[in-house]
């Protein structure tokens, strides 16, 4: 492991006690009026329809398996991938996204494991489209939390290992298929949140960008690094990320255009078609973001969308009232991943924010705790559910976004991401719980199912 990498291990264990989460409306360094930024967006027109017999590529996410080496990997392909995927789509080739982090990553630099993994690949009929790059570190250890951001993009290794997975993603990507790797969005905000830091991952990011244009070049296979907002995280909305790219991405890139021997105009082409945002409906949805409107207001900027994560948040309606519903949504914390809430009034507004749930207290008072009239949590649950016991769920928000992509064809990797169901059903109902979600994909999907 890199040195800095067990320096900012320590750091991260120690940020929730030394930098306590403060429950409040998000207020950021890009919460500005449009207005206010100083490059102004492409004008861009509505989104035409997808062409004639237009399909999205389908997939599960695998970071619902444990898979930090590269025998886990075989190891859930075998058991899990190859099963759920026969089930899904019968006999023919099929597709997924291959969680990567830094030891399964570090294993694949070897061309002949490369080699066989590529051939292992091709065996089963299976059409890695896509790499969650996200979680680097060990997703299933038994805390990870704060540890999920690690490396930041604020980081040189974050960069680095990136291009070691777009190096050996594009062996393994079969020709003709365009490839995404999704990614975190900057950084957890604890760590830090200003313009400095900012700047320095706009950096690392344009770097990356340049690295696979040089593949692309190399080979003539076209991957997309996707970053995806989520709550904490630098950007958290579509609104940050247009800020992001206005303020130091566009900036960055047309600077330094003459490093890679193009024009300022040509750098900007090429930063808006290879950096994309992962677009996971649960964060938006989480945040009362509404998922149709974030995508549009991408769209208006000129910012594409690289994949879709498929996902579904849990909602407490009227929680002051709804005891039993309250009780449940707490019942949910637990000691591996954060579960962010939020809180809207009446008005609709964000009132009340926390880091995770063990923030809620034991005891709803309207006295001492906001007036809330919902509360929803970052808790990815299975995609085919409306209830979940108390608790309803944004599938209505997920469904609509589906269906923008399907209006508009701006995106063709659609990925269920429902990393949670170790810690929702038994290991044996994990094969019939995927099979449910992509059913009810399929409903959505109609004519475009794969």
């Amino acid at each position: 492991m890199d040195h800095y990498l067990v320096r900012r291990l320590r750091v991260a264990r120690e940020a929730p006690e030394a930098r306590p989460h403060v429950a409040r409306t998000p207020i950021t360094q890009y919460n500005l009026r449009p207005s206010a930024m100083r490059i102004p967006a492409p004008k861009t027109t509505s989104s035409p329809a997808p062409a004639l017999g237009w399909k999205p590529r389908v997939a599960y996410s695998t970071n619902v398996h444990r898979g930090e080496t590269l025998s886990d990997v075989y190891a859930f392909l075998r058991d899990y991938t190859i099963p759920i995927n026969r089930l899904v789509f019968g006999n023919k080739p099929s597709g997924v996204e291959l969680r990567l982090g830094m030891g399964s990553a570090g294993e694949l630099v070897d061309a002949r494991e490369r080699e066989n993994f590529r051939a292992f690949l091709d065996e089963n009929k299976l059409v890695v489209f896509s790499i969650n790059a996200f979680p680097l570190l060990d997703f299933h250890s038994k805390r990870v939390k704060e540890q999920v951001y690690l490396p930041s993009w604020a980081e040189p290794a974050r960069g680095r290992w990136t291009k070691v997975i777009a190096d050996i993603f594009a062996d393994v990507l079969p020709e003709g298929v365009q490839g995404s790797i999704s990614t975190s969005a900057g950084c957890f905000r604890r760590f830090a949140h200003d313009p400095k830091t900012s700047q320095i991952m706009a950096q690392h990011y344009l770097e990356t960008v340049n690295h696979l244009a040089r593949i692309e070049e190399r080979t003539g296979k076209t991957i997309l690094l996707a970053i995806e907002p989520e709550p904490d995280t630098t950007l958290e909305t579509a609104r940050e990320v247009v800020a992001f790219f206005e303020w130091h991405l566009l900036p960055t890139a047309r600077s330094e255009a003459s490093k890679q021997q193009l024009s300022p105009s040509q750098a900007e082409a090429r930063l808006r078609r290879l950096l994309t945002v992962n677009f996971d409906t649960c964060h938006f949805s989480v945040l009362f973001q509404d998922p149709v409107e974030s995508l549009r207001q991408l769209w208006r900027a000129g910012i594409e969308i690289g994949k879709v994560h498929v996902t579904n948040a849990p909602v407490l309606k009227d929680p002051h009232r709804d005891a039993a519903g309250y009780k449940q949504l707490r019942a949910m914390q637990e000691p591996r991943y954060f579960h962010q809430f939020c809180g809207q009034d009446a008005g609709g507004s964000a009132v009340w924010r926390g880091l995770d749930l063990n923030e809620l207290p034991r005891q709803l008072s309207s006295k001492t705790h906001p007036t809330v009239t919902e509360i929803r949590a970052h808790y990815h649950v299975p995609v085919h559910l409306t209830r979940l016991q108390s608790l309803t769920t944004t599938r209505p928000e997920t469904k609509r976004a589906v269906q923008e992509i399907l209006r508009t064809g701006r995106s063709s990797h659609l990925v269920i991401e429902t990393y949670t169901w170790p810690l929702l059903e038994k290991k044996g109902n994990l094969v019939k719980g995927i099979e449910m979600e992509f059913a009810w994909l399929r409903r959505v999907l109609g004519k475009h199912w794969v």
